[in-house]
């Protein structure tokens, strides 16, 4: 085995950024030698610095060099990145405000530049000051993708909703997949603030909208379903409430306390059970023992839970029906040692477990979240098994 020399990081990005200039040096006409030399110069004095720590002084040579030669800019654009990667944000916003500010700057490198010092801005956390850069670049290329998802994100930070959609609704022809749920949400949130105002109308009308861009679009269906339900129409309620299966079936599981309100007012408990049941049949991937012993309990009393999880228990094995059935069995025979010795083992067991997850970045949480917190995507945190009580939707 060779035993491979280790480099520091600077003498690493100092290899890097040569490598890239004088490939951009000996790329010239042989008639540019002269200008080529004392350009070279100058690098390596930049790079001396660099050498010696004295980076302010290496970042005023490297940008002083592209008012000889702007073929050199991809060198500062590589030490600007190297800089943004390594968090020292300070650096590369310096380096591209050098550059942008030079007179002599083409305007075919002005985007460029902008959505660099706009990433900067978004590193430092600047949302403010990121938004300047970035519709900059739109007044010179209309139609940057790169600058608008960038403006999205920084309004939809600031919870600018208004704003998100306009620029969203730009980009949703050409990309609906992508904006169309995005969309759907910044109109759910402003439905959100319409029923704290307590504007109904603004409420269903926003939430619509929502559906019309996305008719996936399960947090509108419940915005409408619930205040419908708080309208008294239980009937009209479940109706939305169901037709979620459609949209996405794991998220059935978000209103199934509120499909048992509604049944309840309706005294029809025995339908809901049925639904339950014809549902888990349906979609082998749902685990709603809990539930249907839930209803079961209410509707037809302990025992008739007791004996469907019983059987059910057998079939599929899962702790969270185990420990239903354990709660049951206590009630109905007294608080046996044995039983309270399982019910603690079983507990410790649920520790590691989770009842919402992020399918994008495996976030975890026992509360939902309709926007991931780590990796800011919609609709990515699901349900797995989740005892009614438990379950919290943001």
């Amino acid at each position: 085995m060779f035993d491979f020399p280790q480099f520091p990081f600077w003498s690493l990005t100092i290899i890097l950024i040569s490598i890239v200039f004088l490939w951009l040096i000996f790329r010239n006409k042989q008639s540019h030698k002269q200008q080529q030399s004392s350009l070279s110069s100058e690098y390596f004095k930049g790079l001396n610095y660099l050498l010696n720590d004295e980076q302010g002084k290496a970042l005023d040579v490297f940008v002083k060099l592209v008012d000889s030669n702007w073929a050199t800019i991809d060198t500062h654009f590589t030490l600007g990145k190297i800089y943004r990667k390594n968090g020292e944000m300070d650096k590369a916003i310096k380096i591209h405000q050098g550059l942008i500010g030079r007179p002599s700057l083409p305007e075919q490198y002005r985007s460029k530049i902008l959505l660099e010092l706009g990433y900067d801005y978004l590193g430092a956390g600047w949302f403010d000051r990121a938004e300047g850069p970035f519709k900059e670049v739109l007044i010179q290329d209309a139609k940057s993708t790169e600058a608008r998802h960038n403006l999205i994100l920084i309004y939809q930070q600031e919870k600018d909703w208004f704003k998100a959609i306009e620029i969203a609704v730009d980009l949703f022809t050409d990309e609906p997949d992508v904006t169309g749920p995005m969309i759907a949400h910044y109109y759910c949130e402003l439905a959100e603030v319409a029923k704290v105002k307590g504007d109904i109308s603004q409420l269903e009308n926003y939430a619509n909208k929502a559906l019309h861009y996305d008719v996936s679009c399960v947090r509108a269906s419940i915005i409408l379903a619930d205040q419908i339900k708080a309208s008294g129409d239980n009937k009209k309620a479940i109706e939305i409430y169901q037709s979620i299966e459609s949209q996405d079936a794991e998220s059935i599981i978000l209103v199934i306390d509120s499909l048992s309100e509604c049944h309840e007012n309706l005294s029809s408990l025995d339908k809901l059970y049925d639904y339950l049941v014809a549902l888990q049949d349906r979609h082998k991937n749902l685990f709603l023992q809990i539930y249907i012993a839930s209803i079961l309990e209410k509707s037809r009393g302990s025992q008739a839970a007791i004996v469907y999880l019983t059987e059910e228990i057998k079939r599929q094995p899962t702790l969270f029906g185990v420990q239903k059935l354990i709660s049951y069995k206590q009630k109905e025979e007294g608080a046996d040692k044995a039983f309270r010795d399982l019910t603690v083992a079983i507990s410790i067991l649920q520790q590691g477990q989770v009842e919402y997850r992020c399918q994008k970045c495996g976030f975890s949480s026992n509360t939902h979240y309709w926007l991931c917190p780590s990796c800011n995507h919609w609709d990515r945190v699901k349900p797995g098994i989740i005892e009614p009580e438990h379950a919290h939707i943001i």
